[in-house]
């Protein structure tokens, strides 16, 4: 118990000096937690002092305010949401208490998890640690920043279309999306039943990985890569270039440059399966599943709704029940097509193409559209292909960006093992 009870002591301090910290600099913290969970934060010490086995040594980790806490609330960064405290943690944040970990509080983020910029009206945007005056990254914003900041060791939030690996790329540190069904969403809100997934957001690929096997409770493949190992990087020549930005570029190809100097497998290829992805109405799946959600908020409180949302779960009027229907149906075929093509391939390119547009750019509708479209258009193809994907900070000169790598359905282990990989290399 000697190791326990200096985890113990040293988690204690931490959590003080963190709240002083909050308490002393308000506007560098600014709308960052919709809530701390202080009231239990004696009790949970205690827990984690009783402890013989403490998987997560004592980590702080902050969490998305889309999944209930025992004694909080749960709001989903709403107003028109206003449950009751939760009686039980979401399955995953149960998982995490068990396996020594402290949760901070419940983080900011864009209402509903309907962006992917973080903006949001009621609670206010968090601020970019490194971009100032640029949106955070969304829909995990609070969590990203609490991480960047080092008030948090990990943060837990939600990944639809990217919501922990824009987020992370804008903010320099790691994000992480699983296979959807690894992690349970049990106690969280929904967003898209078909496309949401637990996601994780840290410093490095160590820490995403403890907070990923904590939580974990699909296929536990153990196979292992190292530099000398025969896998292949695959740099599509068909997608994720588009609209991006010549630092950006850059950057990315010095990146890429270091990987193939590391003795690492890269090819560029045209990977037909992606041709016929940027053909999907992706958008279609949030919009009419959103909607569905929340419907009574939708049709009877739709002021108290954030307008660039509503937008986007009005779109659900136009879809066709059939033509939904047979999304559904297609996306299946394109994932058993998009894994045979990728086989034990790891797809390599920049998570966003573009920096984060700045926050009093994004009052203009239009340009809050056109950047939002751009932030989104790499990170949902894993989402859509029932795959996994990292983000890895990588910088050069004045530009920091994500360093996105994919693998197919299940490939989540190997895909951390590759992601520790290029991380030391980027490093």
């Amino acid at each position: 118990m000697e190791k326990n009870n200096l985890n113990y002591t040293i988690l204690e301090k931490r959590i003080q000096n963190i709240l002083t910290e909050i308490q002393n600099k308000p506007k560098k913290f600014e709308n960052i937690f919709t809530e701390l969970f202080n009231h239990d934060f004696h009790s949970q010490l205690e827990f984690i002092k009783g402890l013989d086995d403490i998987n997560l040594k004592g980590l702080i980790i902050s969490i998305k305010d889309l999944f209930n806490v025992k004694g909080y609330k749960t709001r989903g960064g709403s107003l028109f949401l206003d449950p009751l405290p939760c009686l039980k943690d979401a399955s995953c944040i149960s998982l995490l208490r068990k396996s020594g970990a402290l949760l901070l509080g419940h983080t900011n983020m864009t209402e509903l998890a309907y962006s992917g910029l973080g903006i949001n009206p009621h609670y206010g945007t968090p601020e970019n640690p490194i971009y100032k005056g640029s949106v955070p990254g969304g829909s995990t914003s609070g969590g990203a920043v609490s991480v960047a900041l080092d008030i948090a060791d990990i943060t837990i939030g939600t990944d639809t279309g990217g919501s922990t690996r824009i987020p992370a790329a804008y903010t320099g540190i790691t994000g992480f999306k699983p296979t959807q069904d690894t992690i349970s969403r049990e106690g969280c809100l929904v967003l898209s039943k078909t496309l949401d997934s637990v996601g994780i957001m840290a410093k490095n690929t160590a820490l995403c990985k403890l907070a990923y096997e904590a939580m974990n409770e699909g296929p536990k493949s153990k196979k292992h890569y190292d530099i000398n190992n025969n896998f292949t990087i695959i740099i599509p020549t068909n997608f994720g270039f588009d609209n991006i930005e010549s630092d950006i570029q850059s950057t990315f190809d010095i990146a890429k440059q270091k990987i193939i100097n590391n003795g690492i497998n890269v090819v560029e290829v045209n990977l037909p399966i992606l041709d016929r992805y940027k053909k999907v109405p992706l958008w279609q799946f949030a919009a009419v599943e959103c909607q569905t959600e929340y419907f009574d908020a939708y049709r009877d409180t739709p002021e108290l709704i954030d307008p660039n949302i509503l937008k986007r779960m009005h779109r659900a009027n136009d879809v066709k029940a059939v033509e939904y229907n047979l999304l559904l149906k297609v996306r299946q075929k394109m994932i058993e097509m998009f894994n045979n093509e990728l086989g034990d391939g790891f797809l390599l390119m920049p998570t966003v193409t573009i920096k984060p547009p700045l926050l009093k750019d994004c009052n203009d509708t239009k340009h809050y559209d056109e950047v939002n479209l751009i932030s989104l258009q790499n990170t949902t193809l894993a989402n859509f292909m029932n795959g996994c994907s990292i983000s890895i900070p990588f910088s050069n000169n004045n530009t920091t960006m994500g360093i996105m790598l994919n693998g197919s359905t299940n490939m989540d282990y190997q895909l951390l093992e590759i992601g520790a990989i290029i991380e030391k290399i980027l490093k």
